[in-house]
């Protein structure tokens, strides 16, 4: 088991949704945090949980594009299910949680559809 803590292994500051935005964005978090340590854990069969807690606060397209962005990236909904965990330790963050994890499971949706 690995954890990333997103306060204290990227910014208690999260950003915007891309790079080109601003500094500490979701993009940038999945890209240099979340997508390394998950293959790393895939690769071993562990599972890999983030927290969520000690941050300013989040905005939605951080945490669709940190999250979201691992299906457009090319992992299964089923891969997450078993390598990732994202937790909240505290009730101020467990909606962010939620919303994190309703995220995945729509751009696992989106993504089965025929394209046009």
């Amino acid at each position: 088991m690995r954890t990333l803590s997103i306060a204290t292994d990227f910014s208690r500051y999260p950003g915007p949704r891309y790079r080109r935005n601003g500094e500490f964005s979701g993009q940038a978090f999945r890209e240099e945090k979340l997508i390394p340590a998950l293959k790393e854990v895939q690769a071993s069969g562990e599972v890999l949980i983030v927290i969520l807690d000690d941050v300013a606060g989040y905005g939605s397209s951080f945490l669709e594009e940190a999250f979201g962005g691992l299906i457009r990236e090319g992992f299964s909904e089923a891969d997450l299910k078993r390598h990732l965990r994202i937790e909240a330790h505290t009730s101020r963050f467990k909606h962010h949680k939620k919303r994190a994890e309703t995220y995945v499971a729509d751009a696992a949706a989106r993504s089965l559809l025929p394209k046009p």
